[in-house]
């Protein structure tokens, strides 16, 4: 190697070294302040002080005072329209807004000419009342809907006592599936004025009821007996017989009934929670006759096979059936099964008794 070579060589060495020292310490050999530098601690912040204030709910100061809350007609006549006003006032500091009113039904409507009402001023609900047909004690009610944060649905109440110019005595009747007579006792119409009327038409739900009458006849009293047609009675254990009449104060009377049925199950529905399947429950039912007549079980089976009869007791008019209930494995998602327990009494109706279970959830 040759001088000239030996040279070269060196100041290439000498160079490299230069710009390794530069890398290392830029700016004149000074480390880089930013990378060595700490930084600085985070700043703790209290998270109370940065919770944003919820702002405050603001509560109106209107108040709605009525002078009466509600209103009597007294004794009134049937199907006649009636009128009343409900005064208030508003006794709080702040406008009071009435949203909207609401009436029980459409036979009372009430009304307001204007929804808003400054601090002392007073304004007035007007109401129509239609009276029913039928004789008796009726109300009725009106919901006032307002900006009143302590009565934002004020109560306003009607009340009237219909009562009737033609009088039904009795007006209802507690008829017997095993006695067509029994409770079918005869009903008297008569005027309270002394006019006279005819019987124009008889209606009765399901026909359960029928009547022999003259709607050419015209007197102030009528005696009536309702023959029962059983057969119908026992798909209608309760309805009424709607009597119009041409009295000039009265159109309508209204005769109801009500019946037992002739055998009752007690539950009548049976409902299992929480079930495990092939887990045994144990219910019992009782089957009893509501006219004290003797029981005879003709069968007893259900439609799965889920419910069955373990053991059964029998007094005079009553029989106990005590049942195991066995829910079946769980199929996939489903969470529910069911089953129906059928009684067949001899020479009767057959009394059906549905099962309902839920699993237990996570089976």
């Amino acid at each position: 190697m040759n001088c000239k070579t030996t040279k070269f060589l060196a100041i290439v060495v000498v160079l490299c070294l230069i710009s390794m020292q530069a890398n290392a310490f830029p700016f004149g050999g000074k480390k880089d302040k930013a990378k060595n530098e700490k930084q600085p601690a985070p700043v703790k912040t209290d998270a109370k002080k940065e919770t944003l204030a919820t702002p405050t709910q603001v509560v109106s100061k209107a108040r709605i005072e009525f002078d009466a809350n509600s209103h009597d007609f007294g004794t009134v006549d049937p199907d006649s329209q009636m009128e009343c006003k409900f005064k208030f006032k508003n006794v709080g500091t702040e406008v009071l807004k009435i949203d909207h009113l609401q009436g029980t039904c459409k036979c009372t409507v009430p009304d307001l000419s204007k929804k808003e009402f400054a601090p002392g001023e007073s304004g007035e609900i007007t109401v129509q009342f239609h009276a029913p047909k039928y004789h008796g004690a009726t109300s009725q009610h009106i919901t006032v809907f307002s900006n009143d944060a302590e009565k934002p649905r004020a109560d306003l109440e009607i009340k009237a006592y219909v009562k009737l110019a033609v009088q039904i005595n009795p007006d209802n009747l507690n008829l017997s599936l095993v006695d067509a007579n029994q409770g079918a006792t005869p009903i008297t119409i008569a005027s309270s004025d002394n006019d006279r009327f005819a019987i124009t038409k008889i209606e009765s739900t399901g026909n359960v009821l029928s009547f022999d009458y003259d709607p050419n006849q015209m007197s102030d009293k009528y005696i009536l007996k309702p023959v029962v047609n059983t057969a119908y009675l026992r798909n209608n254990l309760s309805g009424a017989a709607t009597i119009t009449i041409n009295h000039p104060k009265c159109k309508d009377l209204r005769l109801t009934w009500n019946c037992l049925k002739e055998f009752e199950a007690s539950p009548s529905v049976i409902i299992i929670r929480n079930a495990l399947p092939n887990e045994v429950q144990k219910r019992s039912i009782y089957l009893t006759s509501n006219y004290n007549q003797p029981i005879v079980i003709d069968s007893v089976k259900s439609d799965k096979g889920i419910v069955k009869v373990a053991n059964q007791v029998q007094t005079e008019n009553r029989f106990q059936f005590d049942v195991d209930i066995t829910p079946p494995v769980q199929e996939g998602q489903l969470r529910v099964f069911s089953d129906t327990l059928h009684i067949k009494i001899k020479d009767k109706e057959e009394i059906s008794i549905p099962c309902r279970g839920f699993y237990k959830i996570g089976q």
